[in-house]
């Protein structure tokens, strides 16, 4: 027998009587195993010894604090007595893995002496005698029940809604995966329910947020009620709640659902000064018909939401196929713009217009345009650069289309080319700026790292943009101004932007809106207001340009009212800067 078998036989045979007792020791060794067994006993670990048949030997004083089994209570016992009939299917691979490795550890469900079943890590090691057989088994295992409770705790709040308890978009996600691909193999249906409480935020704004959590949790208990066990209702967050139907779907028993669960809301909600009443906006969306991935129903049940909201609290609407469609051409739109911005050299192109002096016939300066390269392109630039806009994409873009031009402007300068001279316009979308003051101090670095001498740009801000902060606007187009750049007002005339308000503005030049000199050469009424525009801006020091002259009755009109500056086809097109560089010598 080996050193180490030895020692293990001689701790049994000195081990006391409740631990079974086998044999005695002499005096040699008696400090090392007089050692093991104290590290034995006082072990927190649970720790008992087998015979080759898996029958107990001995058994620690954590086995017992565990099991509440007493030492001598189980010794004999065969091994599975302690252990549940339901365990993991890795738990009836044990025995063979332990004749041919000697090893073994996995989780296994046993029981207490109470009943109560309990989780437990375990460890299994053979010990093999000097032939190779094995003699004994030692099994070590701790308790893990507290480890799985906060497992599944962690689980809960990782996968639920901390305010009502409902599954959150994490686990939505999940099972509505799970319910796709099920629904993908057995050719069957499923819907997507998306509910938006009515006139929530107001409710939440006059009644308090504690109030309003209230009525969260409320809503969701009577929305559950209404659904099946295994359909699935998940807050999204705020006010809105998505279901999941996904067994025995039908456009008919999708859409009874629906209205049961506004009926589900119909009865007066209690809160804590009386009663409130409380609706919601249903969109329902079904696969296959209405997508066949998680992001396309999700976006159709939500358009479908807003149909239902827009004809009137407590209803439900299925997807409308046209507006379906229409947002499958703007979701491509937006792929294709994001794609666009990744390399803007390859998608995009900047052309210049002239700005003329009506009375010399000559340029004054120049606006910078952008273009898509794109020979495929449906859009023109305004619809573009509003989509840009909408998708907050028109910041990039913007920065893009100033450094081309500053670029252009240094090659025209070096070359001595008259275009060097020419202020160029840009126009920037500066609706951000005025939401967020970081981005303006982000601008300002922009601008002081790309220019040197700033006073041939010009910054054009649509006069709707004026209007989004007025109390703020004017000081931070003051520190704009103090860059050393020019600031232009474009579309005069389409936004809400009062005289007294502009003149505190830094700004250099208006732009009129070409709207407001269609047909001023018939119109005496159309004659005086341009006339009386262009006058005011010149009081205030701000240089009037009419944008948009598209010929030469057009031009007469301004000429009669002493309008000096224009732009538009009637003088030239946007061009790129080769060919800006040929019209120019052409005048010449």
């Amino acid at each position: 027998m080996s050193d180490d078998l030895q020692s293990i036989s001689d701790i049994l045979a000195s081990l006391p009587p409740c631990l079974m007792a086998q044999g005695r020791i002499d005096g040699e060794g008696q400090h090392s195993q007089t050692l093991a067994l104290m590290a034995f006993s006082h072990s927190r670990v649970g720790i008992l010894v087998t015979d080759a048949d898996h029958r107990v030997l001995i058994a620690n004083h954590a086995f017992s604090k565990i099991t509440g089994y007493g030492c001598e209570e189980v010794l004999g016992w065969d091994i599975a007595r302690f252990h549940s009939r339901e365990q993991k299917p890795e738990y009836y691979q044990q025995r063979e893995q332990l004749t041919r490795d000697h090893h073994w550890r996995g989780e296994v469900l046993c029981q207490r002496k109470t009943g109560e079943f309990y989780p437990e890590l375990l460890n299994i090691d053979a010990v093999i005698d000097d032939e190779g057989q094995v003699t004994h088994y030692v099994r070590t295992f701790i308790d893990i029940s507290e480890l799985k409770e906060d497992q599944t705790r962690l689980q809960i709040k990782a996968h639920h809604d901390p305010l009502t308890g409902l599954a959150n978009r994490l686990l939505f996600s999940d099972r509505l995966e799970h319910a796709l691909k099920h629904a993908e193999r057995h050719d069957t249906m499923l819907a997507l329910l998306f509910i938006d409480l009515d006139h929530f935020k107001a409710i939440n704004d006059s009644k308090g947020h504690a109030v309003g959590d209230n009525l969260l949790k409320q809503a969701s208990r009577r929305l559950s009620q209404v659904l099946r066990a295994n359909d699935t209702l998940a807050r999204f967050g705020g006010d809105e709640f998505v279901a999941l139907l996904d067994h025995d779907v039908s456009v008919e028993s999708a859409q009874t659902v629906a209205m049961r669960l506004l009926e589900a809301l119909e009865a007066p909600f209690q809160v804590h000064d009386g009663t409130m009443p409380l609706s919601a906006s249903i969109g329902i969306a079904l696969y296959p018909s209405d997508g066949d991935s998680q992001e396309e129903l999700l976006r159709n049940a939500d358009a479908a939401m807003y149909r239902a909201k827009r004809a009137g609290a407590s209803r439900h609407a299925f997807v409308d196929k046209r507006l379906s469609r229409q947002m499958q051409s703007q979701l491509s739109d937006e792929l294709t713009l994001r794609q666009a911005l990744t390399d803007p050299s390859q998608h995009f192109s900047v052309v210049y217009q002239p700005q003329m002096d009506i009375h010399t016939q000559q340029p004054l300066g120049l606006e910078a345009l952008v273009r898509r390269q794109s020979p495929n392109d449906q859009h023109g630039p305004r619809e573009f650069m509003a989509l840009a806009r909408s998708l907050g994409l028109a910041v990039p873009l913007d920065r893009w289309i100033i450094r081309q031009v500053i670029e252009q402007h240094r090659r025209w300068r070096e070359q001595g080319s008259p275009l060097g001279d020419l202020p160029i316009a840009v126009n920037i979308v500066a609706d951000h700026l005025f939401d967020h003051p970081d981005h303006h101090a982000s601008l300002d670095r922009f601008l002081e790292e790309q220019l040197d001498d700033a006073q041939w740009l010009t910054l054009e801000i649509a006069s709707d943009s004026l209007t989004h902060e007025p109390s703020t606007t004017p000081d931070l187009l003051h520190r704009l101004k103090r860059l050393g750049v020019n600031l232009a007002i474009d579309e005069l005339g389409e936004g809400h932007v009062n005289f007294s308000y502009l003149a505190r503005l830094p700004i250099t030049q208006a732009k009129i809106n070409g709207a407001l000199i269609a047909g001023v050469g018939e119109d005496a009424r159309g004659q005086q207001l341009l006339s009386g525009i262009a006058q005011l801006l010149t009081n205030l020091g701000i240089d009037c340009m009419v944008v948009g002259v598209e010929n030469q009755a057009g031009l007469t009109a301004l000429t009669d009212q002493g309008i000096q500056h224009a732009q538009g086809y009637h003088f030239a097109h946007p061009m790129a800067a080769d060919e800006l560089e040929r019209w120019l010598a052409s005048r010449e």
